[in-house]
């Protein structure tokens, strides 16, 4: 084999171990990323805030016991905002109540309330 066609056909084969390692790497960095993020999304700061209960109705959803023992309660935030928070019947919330409910910041930005 001549030096030339040896030297063109070993760049041809470190080009293509450089596409692999490249791609291998690619995939590293993507599967890095989503586990930063999944982590930050499991950082939360809970925040307990006032408001008036607006309206309450049916819960709905996937679990049958779920549907049977909860509500679905609308609350209006005294800062102007508006929640929906899941509450058991038990806790029996009527409409004009004044409730405290905790809010759940999340690292990534994202806003949840539960019923305290």
């Amino acid at each position: 084999m001549r030096e030339a066609t040896r030297l063109r056909l070993e760049r041809k084969l470190w080009l293509e171990k450089l596409k692999w390692l490249g791609a291998g790497l690619g995939i590293v960095a993507i599967a890095a990323g989503m586990f930063w993020y999944t982590g930050l999304d499991a950082s939360v700061e809970t925040r307990q805030v006032a408001g008036t209960i607006e309206t309450i109705g049916p819960l709905t959803g996937s679990s049958t016991k779920a549907i049977e023992e909860g509500l679905a309660v609308d609350v209006r935030l005294d800062d102007g905002r508006h929640a929906r928070v899941m509450a058991l019947k038990t806790r029996n919330p009527k409409a004009g109540d004044h409730v405290q409910i905790a809010e759940h910041v999340h690292g990534t930005g994202r806003v949840t309330f539960t019923w305290k």
